[in-house]
């Protein structure tokens, strides 16, 4: 195969301008550390330009370091050029080569390279083996977990581990049952060496959502040391209210990882039962679980909770909890609280004031009070203040089942723009 078979010709006439390029020169250097450490960093480069170049090392160079970074940096690359090189690379005589294949064609989501990985799964190498699990997870072919499903009864902890990981980014319904068992016998006779297993188990039967697996992740809340948080977050994900009453007893727990994973969680599947012992945490020491608190009493249309929230959110000592109590008064959708929010467009708090962008526009967009609120917001200094409240004056959020005219108008933020808050509560 021509090393510029199914290239782009774009990337061969860059390819030929490629001199320039220090760590192109260095590819061909003696030096196989020089080698290795410019095919690294063209990976990380993401230089497709030199895709051409690092096939070529990848197929011919005569050292193993050289090869194994020419298939990383292929894999980072992205360029589906790699594709066949790197399946042929399943072959290299070297296991440490096969490897990074393996974990490259994943990186790639390369479906066509199925039946190479497939293949692969029989290696005499365990690290290939468990790359080409991992990589089949990665190809988004549910059909693959059929294949998968049969490898949890490997007696290998770590094998066992990369074939929940794989199913459950597969998405693999069927796998569930067999899930529930697994963690009803960890759970039987708890240890410490399993506790890997027991969390990849419950953060995948959280991703599958089956109701089935409620009354062994209460188990799990109850007394699995080390997967008791996840386990309250598997609930909230899989929703319904049998998880409700094991949610309000973790409450009374003196972990705040686990009074935070089961105030997120009782918001999520709307307990409304848990509101007296929520309410208490609005006025925790602790600024997270009073946070949390404001944010669940939202979710859970708690209406009187809004006048502690606006204390919250004009005199709470933490700049975190502030701008949760104004999205959890949002989330409760009173317009009638406008004319207490609209002071706080000139708060110092930038946290806030993006949050608050979000919140006005949610309870009436409309009003020319909040019309004027939101100019003056999006020409605010701080660079995701302004976005949110652009955004909110473009009308972006769909609101009664209607979308802007022009989507166009309506970017989705870049990571700068999106402020830290958000994206700490995994709300972006």
């Amino acid at each position: 195969m021509n090393d510029n078979d199914d290239l782009p010709s774009v990337l061969v006439s860059e390819q030929g301008s490629c001199g320039k390029n220090g760590y192109i020169d260095h590819l061909s250097s003696p030096n196989p550390r020089q080698r290795s450490q410019a095919a690294q960093e063209l990976g990380k480069l993401k230089a497709g330009y030199a895709v051409p170049n690092l096939i070529t090392l990848l197929k011919e160079d005569v050292n193993t370091y050289v090869r194994c970074a020419a298939a990383e940096a292929l894999g980072h690359i992205g360029h589906n050029a790699a594709a066949f090189p790197l399946m042929d690379a399943l072959r290299d005589p070297c296991s440490f080569v096969r490897r990074a294949a393996a974990i490259a064609l994943g990186q790639m989501q390369a479906k066509e390279a199925q039946g190479a990985l497939l293949n692969a799964l029989d290696d005499s190498n365990f690290y290939v083996r468990r790359a080409a699990i991992n990589a089949i997870g990665k190809l988004g072919i549910p059909d693959m977990g059929a294949i998968l499903l049969p490898l949890l009864s490997t007696p290998d902890l770590r094998i066992r581990r990369t074939v929940l990981i794989a199913l459950r980014r597969l998405n693999v319904q069927e796998a569930a049952p067999q899930m529930i068992e697994m963690l009803k016998t960890y759970l039987a006779a708890p240890n410490q060496r399993d506790l890997p297993v027991v969390k990849t188990l419950v953060v995948a039967l959280g991703d599958l959502h089956p109701p089935t697996a409620i009354p062994v992740l209460s188990d799990i809340v109850r007394g699995y040391v080390g997967a008791r948080s996840l386990a309250a977050s598997a609930i909230g994900e899989i929703g319904g209210l049998e998880g409700g009453p094991v949610l309000v007893e973790a409450l009374a727990d003196k972990s705040v990882n686990l009074e935070l994973a089961a105030l997120k969680s009782l918001g999520r599947i709307k307990y409304r039962k848990a509101l007296p012992a929520v309410r208490e945490f609005l006025t925790s020491a602790d600024p997270r679980l009073r946070r949390t608190a404001a944010l669940t009493v939202g979710n859970l249309d708690d209406t009187t909770a809004i006048p502690a929230l606006i204390e919250m959110a004009y005199n709470d000592s933490s700049p975190l909890v502030r701008p949760a109590a104004i999205e959890a008064l949002g989330i409760l959708g009173d317009k009638t609280l406008i004319p207490q929010l609209l002071p706080l467009v000139d708060d110092s708090n930038a946290y806030l004031r993006a949050a608050l962008a979000h919140t006005l526009s949610t309870l009436d967009g409309t009003m020319p009070d909040v019309q004027r609120a939101l100019k003056k917001l999006a020409q605010d200094q701080v660079e995701h203040v302004a976005f949110a409240a652009q955004r909110a004056l473009n009308a972006c959020e769909r609101k009664n089942g209607r979308r802007p005219v022009e989507p166009e108008a309506c970017p989705e933020p870049t990571p700068k723009q999106i402020s830290w808050l958000r994206r700490f509560l995994g709300r972006a």
